[in-house]
């Protein structure tokens, strides 16, 4: 299996068992891309708060392509927030689709079709053993360690507890604890560059669960 980025880990995490995916996963997964794009250089802060395309895309983040052309089509900087009024319908199913096919070709989930009122609708199934991979990635980091832990362990834990998850994966304790120590170290100097991303990642999904749940 290749290795996988916090998003696309999230994406396993997240449709592992549901026939769909919930508001707050899409919010997570934005909130995801956009990170994974600004660490990247394919946006950029322009002011405040407010995003715009960076570097020109060279296809490196191919599960991501989506968003990246989203955000490159707006005519002025955006927030997270409303880069999110433009994820709605065919653009959400598009980022799905990419991270979907990413993970198919990691040899992480499977493709398959499954009939509804609609027609035939693409799903991607989790391969169980890659999603074990990543919870344990996290559980090594934060319950079986007490060295420095990894800044994509982290983000994923992060967006397991923005998203809701967390407790699908682990006890009240694990989740009490890995939480205690999620505040302990983002008040670390050691973890301040990730402490600007954890603090991003929080806002940005704060901002699109509420645009999200208006436009339903």
């Amino acid at each position: 299996m290749q290795a996988l980025s916090y998003t696309q880990e999230y994406y396993l995490c997240a449709s592992n068992g549901k026939r769909n995916l919930y508001s707050t996963d899409v919010a997570c997964l934005l909130a995801g891309g956009i990170a994974e794009l600004r660490a990247h250089g394919y946006i950029t802060r322009a002011e405040k708060d407010k995003l715009v395309a960076g570097k020109p895309w060279d296809g490196a983040l191919p599960y991501l392509a989506p968003l990246y052309e989203v955000i490159v089509s707006l005519k002025r900087p955006q927030t997270a927030g409303e880069i999110a009024v433009n994820y709605s319908g065919k653009a959400t199913k598009q980022l799905i689709a990419a991270l979907g096919d990413s993970l198919v070709i990691a040899g992480c989930a499977d493709e398959t079709s499954k009939k509804g009122l609609l027609g035939e609708k693409t799903v991607y199934v989790p391969d169980e053993q890659a999603v074990k991979q990543a919870v344990n990635k996290i559980r090594a980091a934060f319950l079986e360690s007490e060295s420095m832990v990894d800044g994509q362990a982290l983000y994923l834990a992060a967006l397991l507890e923005s998203g809701g998850l967390i407790r699908n994966y682990f006890s009240k304790f694990e989740a009490d604890t890995m939480k205690k120590r999620i505040k302990e170290l983002r008040k670390s100097e050691a973890y301040a560059s990730i402490r600007e991303t954890l603090d991003e990642l929080e806002e940005h999904i704060a901002a699109i669960v509420v645009i999200i749940a208006a436009s339903t």
